[in-house]
């Protein structure tokens, strides 16, 4: 495109732009001040009908919660089953006392009026279902009483706590919503310039205070249009009895009025409805309309004016911009190319010189960032959230079988590939954490090598953001720690075991206990406490090297009572073990386990020079939750039970009792 090709096409351009506005801006306008002044209103009308609603629900609150009490008083109860007329004064008391409740009845289940304190109500239950009666009813015409109300229904049971025994019959409640009731006076009144009113509406159509007049009416004498939308009310407010409602108030229209509608909780037969005039929606500043479209489209002629001026001087020099700018940027980063810049000192040319400073710095500082990941032992990866990117170092992709094509930080398709789930779901969070502070984190993980071995690597990143707080890039380093990751993982094996017996020392045999108790929850976890006896005798009479081997042959011999059971088996120290038992089977024949220990033992194992050695041993048992929960206690009332065993004449078990703590400590002679 020539030169003035695009100076007469920008010019065309803006002034369609600076023009087009001005037609968009004032339609869009004027239906946006009346769209507001619909809004405001509307949501002036949501809060004042939201706030009667309130009223209303603590009333039909109240009418049910009087007529399940009600329900379950023992003369109603009483009458339900006999039919004796005992709750006479008990309801007629209630009727009288509350103004709304204009009759109180007890119905059996088939459908029989046993008792109504007006006593007018006799016979069948006039809108008796036998399919199941609502708890509130909605608008009904009653014969014996003449008029229009609304009943309240609980069931009553024999045993009513637990509803139980069998259902007796119905407790109802007429309520008379007439002018001067509590119910019509809640949600009587006007408002929005006494436009606006608030109803109630039954699922027939029939309405509580339609035109605020605070009377009943049927729904053949309500404006039909408004009759015509009850279904859609109901389906746009679903609402459950006994359930836990969440459905926000629906708004709508029905031929002349504007409305907006709620449930009643654990009312299913009703809904509250605001309502208005639609024409109180439709008026709007006119003049404020009028002032802007002037003023819009004087600044319509002022921005065209300008962009002429500003196209004629820089169009030129922008197409030449545009052409170099749009060449720069390759899939492999910053090209050498770079504005060529004509002698001068335009504003112009002071930019393009900047800007290609910008560009040689930026394309050495990736060059150099290259240099540096291929010459370091540490492994790079690099995440950019515009360009959605992952560089990831040549010896990553060396060591790990990796394919950033369509990798995220972990979207299942990166590092997180290659871990367990376990490590992968800890990975996650950290990265998620990460974005989320915008700060550096470290820590270590195991990942598949190529080799198909697993390998732990020491992971560091940090997230650079923009001025802003978004985040820009994720920067990340791995450095192989394999080997001293294992060291160190086989010397804190190493210093969790006894050396001679290799079980677990007493520290760790402790440490194990105690978080075996803390996890237990209602399980009973059983302690061994076992002494070699005559230890002393053996070691002076074969020497301290058999006196090892008795030890191994011990630690052999109970470390099989546990394995693959999750108990625990440790050494004191001397001839001192320990074992932990946390299989309720194995815990519930303890004491046949302990014979089996000392009668294996005694069975004896045959030296290198050919001697049958018999072990002998006293074995002392404590129980947690039985004894104590602490982890120390529990291990002290083992041994004292073993002590026990020792004073009585060893080769033994006993299970602790308390009077072993008061019968005084052991003292061996060997001396052990």
């Amino acid at each position: 495109m020539r030169k003035s090709t695009l100076k007469f096409a920008l010019i065309g351009i803006l002034l369609i732009f600076a023009i087009a506005p001005v037609l968009i801006l004032g339609v869009v306008g004027t239906f946006s001040v009346i769209g507001y002044s619909n809004d405001v209103r509307m949501n002036e009308l949501s809060t004042v009908s939201q706030s009667k609603a309130g009223s209303v629900n603590t009333l039909m609150s109240d009418y049910v919660a009087d007529a399940t009490a009600l329900s379950k008083m023992t003369t109603v109860v009483q009458n339900a089953q006999n039919n004796d007329g005992v709750a006479w004064d008990t309801i007629n008391s209630f009727t009288e006392n509350n103004a709304d409740i204009y009759d109180t009845l007890i119905v059996d289940t088939n459908g029989n009026v046993l008792i109504s304190s007006k006593n007018l109500e006799t016979g069948s239950f006039e809108h008796f279902n036998a399919d199941g009666m609502p708890v509130v009813s909605g608008l009904v015409s009653w014969e014996k009483y003449g008029f229009d109300a609304m009943y309240i229904c609980r069931e009553i049971y024999a045993d009513p706590d637990n509803k139980t025994g069998g259902k007796l019959g119905y407790l109802c409640l007429v309520i008379s919503p007439e002018a001067d009731s509590t119910l019509m006076k809640a949600i009587s009144g006007s408002f929005l310039e006494a436009n606006g009113y608030f109803a109630l509406i039954d699922s027939e159509g029939n309405m509580l205070n339609f035109n605020n007049d605070g009377s009943t009416k049927k729904s053949s004498e309500i404006d039909s249009a408004l009759a015509a939308e009850t279904q859609k009310m109901f389906d746009a407010t679903p609402n459950v009895a006994g359930g836990n409602e969440t459905s926000a108030p629906t708004q709508g229209k029905a031929g002349k009025y504007s409305y907006v509608c709620g449930i009643i909780p654990n009312v299913t037969t009703w809904r509250w409805i605001g309502l208005v005039d639609a024409s109180t929606f439709s008026t709007f500043a006119f003049k404020t309309n009028i002032i802007s479209w002037i003023a819009i489209v004087i600044m319509a002629v002022l921005a065209s004016v300008v962009a002429m001026i500003v196209v004629g001087r820089f169009v030129g020099r922008m197409h030449d911009m545009l052409k170099t700018m749009g060449n720069i940027n390759t899939d492999e980063g910053i090209s050498g190319l770079r504005f060529n810049i004509k002698k001068g000192k335009s504003e112009l040319e002071m930019i393009q010189a900047s800007f290609n400073d910008f560009l040689d710095e930026v394309y050495i500082n990736g060059e150099r960032y290259k240099t540096i990941a291929e010459l370091s032992d540490n492994m790079l990866f690099e995440w950019d959230f515009h360009k959605e990117t992952m560089y990831v170092s040549d010896n990553t992709l060396q060591k790990f079988d990796l394919n950033t094509e369509g990798a995220t930080l972990s979207n299942g398709k990166f590092l997180d590939s290659l871990m367990s789930a376990e490590d992968a779901e800890k990975y996650k969070r950290d990265i998620n954490n990460l974005l989320k502070t915008q700060s550096g984190y470290s820590a270590e993980y195991q990942l598949k090598a190529k080799s198909g071995s697993t390998i732990w690597v020491s992971f560091r990143a940090t997230c650079i953001s923009d001025r802003l707080g978004e985040p820009l890039r994720v920067i990340g380093v791995m450095t192989d720690i394999d080997n001293v990751k294992k060291m160190e993982l086989q010397l804190s094996e190493r210093a969790s075991y006894d050396f001679l017996s290799q079980l677990y020392n007493r520290s760790t045999f402790i440490r194990h206990l105690s978080s075996e108790l803390d996890r237990r929850g209602p399980k009973k976890i059983g302690v061994m406490f076992i002494d070699v006896d005559d230890f002393k005798f053996i070691n002076d009479r074969y020497g301290h090297t058999v006196g090892d081997e008795v030890i191994r042959f011990v630690a052999d011999t109970i470390r099989k009572k546990v394995d693959d059971k999750g108990g625990l088996a440790g050494r004191f120290g001397g001839d001192e073990f320990v074992l932990c038992y946390t299989d309720q089977g194995d815990i519930a024949n303890l004491e046949q386990i302990a014979m089996d220990i000392i009668d294996e033992l005694y069975v004896g194992y045959t030296t290198a020079e050919g001697m049958l050695i018999n072990v002998r041993a006293s074995i002392g048992i404590s129980y947690c939750p039985d004894h104590t929960e602490d982890v120390n206690d529990l291990i002290s009332f083992a041994d004292t039970a073993m002590y026990f065993v020792k004073k009585n004449g060893k080769t033994n078990y006993h299970v602790y009792v308390p009077e072993d703590s008061a019968s005084g400590e052991y003292i061996d002679p060997e001396g052990y």
